[in-house]
Parts: C-alpha cells; structure tokens; sequence
C-alpha cells in the first residue's frame, strides 16, 4: 500500500513538473511535446484536477503570440506572472499592436473598451485628415461599442487644438455628465448648457449655470437663460430660495417681468422699518407697472397703500397713537374715535370713502366711545 501510493505521488509530482517545464519553454516544439506527456500522463490517473494543465494551455498561447516575430515580445513565464494579462494587453497598446491586444483581450475574456479608445486617441493625434473624416471614421470603427468614452477622445483632440473634431466627438458621447465639462473648457458654455438641459439632469444644469454666472456678465447670462425657460426656471426658483432679491430684480428687468418686478418691491416693503422706506418701496412698484396698462388697477393700489402709509407717518409723528399698519377704515375709525374729525374727513376724501361706509364707520367709533350725544352733533356737520 505504502508503495501504490509513494508511485502515485511521483506520477503527480511529474505531471506538475512537465507542465511547470512547458510554460519555462520558449520553443514551441519543445512546449507541445512536454504537454503531450503531461496529457499522456494525467490519462492513467485516476482522481486528477487538469485546471493547471488547461491554465498553462491558455498562457502559453498568449506567451506564444506576444512572442510571435511581427510583435517581439521575448516574455517569459515569470515575467507573464508579475506583468498579468491585463499589463500585457497594456504594454501591447503602448506599442500600437491593437489588434493583437484585441485579440489576447478577448481570448481571456478581458474588457476591450480601452483598446478602442487608446486606438481612437492615437488616430486623432496622428491623423492629418480634415476633422469630419477623423470623426466619422472613428465614430464607425466604435459604434456599438459598449464602455465607449468620447470624452477622452474629444479631450485629446482638443489638447491637439482641434476643437472642432473635439465637438463632433463630443456629440457622440450619451452621457451628459461626461460631455458637459469639456465643453465648458473649451468655452462651449451655451453648448454644454443645451447638453445638460437634454441630459435631464437638474444638478447637471445647475452646475453649468453656476460656471456660465461665475464667467459671464450678468447681462450675457440673462441672454443666455433668457431662450433657455428651464434654465432660467431653475435660477429664478434659486434665486427665490435664496432672498437674493437683487439678482431677482435684474432677472425681471432684463426679460422685461414688470408685473414680477413690482412683486418684489411689494415684498421688501412689506419688511421695512418704517413707513416711509416702505412707502418709497410701493411707489417704485407703481412705477414699474405704470407702462403696463393691463395692470392699471394694482397701480392704482400700490399708490393709495403709498399715499396711505405717508399719511399714517404724519399721524404717528404728530398725534398720540400709532396708525402705522391699519387699512383705510381702520385708520378712519382710529381717528373717530380719538376725536380727530377733520382727519378723518381729509381721509375719506383722499382715498374716496363711499358715505354710507364712512357714516357706518363713524357711527360704530362713537358708540364704542360710550358717548352716543356726539353722533347728533356729527350729523348736524356739512357732509
């Protein structure tokens, strides 16, 4: 028994060393005959794992075609092991061999989207046809490729100064992400802008957005978003989540948003300190729509709540209450009833207080007073 299996052992330890042999073996010759044996020897065995054999099969075609003469790589095994596939294919594209870089790629079942694309940037650097010819001979030798970047290629082409074949390149890219920001270094911005827009992709947009407000003018900016609506969608909504009310200001100026415009105005008034800040705040709303006649009634609104809020600081200075606030009735009957008639006359008649709602405002101030003799000796007054 002892001896069965010291024979068995031997025929193994054999077998690893005529496949070990044949992968240290440069001839071809010499590298058939060592696998003949081995392969002659595992057919005796009873219980053997051939993966090293079918391992070793594989290597040495690799090994052999790198080694081939038209190529010239004189590799070994141990070196074929320290480099991996993956380094040969490489060192194989550093040497322009792509299509045996493709052909190694595929037998081992590696991905070949960088040997297309090191082949395409090479092509665009050393080609000296014009840029439509370049683009569609590249575009046809990678169509259909999956893993295919353009944006590398488009960015060697651009590095070379052909910025239009950098564009065609660019427009074959499907993915926004990768298109937009070369575009932007290669001042394409009103370009990479529809990019991202046909992306989908808000952040993308946005992104784009804020590099063209960092390096342009404000006013060729808004020219820029201003036939773009998701765009300018985008800054407006921004700019509102922000307060930024002085970009909002220009926004509607320059898209010529009056309506808009004056709502902003209204707004700032509405957080002032004081009436009179806020009075000069509505009347530069009113100002903005007076050229606008279908807003003739918020006009004319914003000028009364102007003249309302003047009027209410000339009492909060001179009298002994605050009026800063009310609405015309409130402040007719905060008058009443204070005792300040001719005010409250002025008032009415500034602001044109129908009579029946002057005289119910009247009559409600008095009888809140406690004194309802005064409403006989109001009524006797001229109207």
């Amino acid at each position: 028994m002892r001896r069965f299996l010291f024979f068995t052992a031997t025929r193994d330890v054999l077998m690893i060393l005529k496949i070990n042999a044949a992968g240290r073996e440069f001839s071809a010759h010499w590298q058939k005959q060592l696998l003949k044996a081995a392969s002659f020897g595992k057919s005796v065995l009873d219980i053997y794992n051939s993966d090293d054999f079918v391992d070793m099969c594989e290597t040495l075609r690799v090994l052999n075609a790198a080694r081939f003469y038209e190529i010239g790589m004189p590799i070994s095994y141990e070196q074929y092991l320290r480099l991996t596939p993956e380094g040969l294919v490489k060192r194989l594209m550093n040497r322009h061999e792509y299509l045996q870089a493709l052909r190694i790629a595929e037998y081992l079942k590696l991905p070949t989207d960088r040997i297309y694309v090191h082949w395409a940037v090479a092509k665009v650097r050393s080609s000296t046809e014009d840029a439509e010819t370049v683009c569609r001979l590249v575009v046809a030798k990678l169509q259909g490729k999956p893993g295919i970047s353009f944006e590398e290629i488009a960015q060697a082409a651009f590095d070379e100064g052909q910025g239009r074949l950098a564009t065609e390149l660019l427009n074959h890219e499907p993915r926004g992400g990768r298109q937009v920001p070369l575009l932007l270094g290669m001042g394409e911005e009103e370009l990479a802008l529809d990019k991202a827009i046909e992306s989908g992709d808000s952040d993308l947009i946005m992104f784009v957005l804020l590099e063209l407000k960092k390096n342009l003018p404000l006013a060729a900016f808004f020219r820029v978003i201003n036939s773009r609506p998701l765009a300018s969608g985008l800054v407006e909504s921004s700019a509102e989540m922000e307060d930024d009310n002085a970009f909002l200001k220009d926004l509607y100026y320059q898209d010529d948003r009056r309506v808009d415009g004056a709502d902003i105005f209204i707004k700032e008034s509405l957080h002032q300190p004081n009436a009179r800040t806020a009075s000069d705040k509505l009347a530069l709303a009113a100002k903005l729509l007076s050229d606008t006649k279908e807003a003739n009634f918020e006009m004319h609104a914003l000028r009364e709540s102007s003249m309302l809020l003047r009027a209410q600081e000339a009492f909060d200075r001179d009298l002994t209450d605050t009026f800063t606030g009310l609405s015309v009735n409130e402040t007719l009957f905060k008058l009443i009833r204070l005792g300040y008639y001719g005010k409250a006359k002025k008032i009415q008649s500034d602001f044109k207080v129908p009579d029946k709602v002057a005289w119910w405002i009247r009559c409600v101030a008095i009888l809140s007073c406690g004194h309802p003799h005064l409403l006989t000796r109001i009524a006797s007054e001229p109207s």
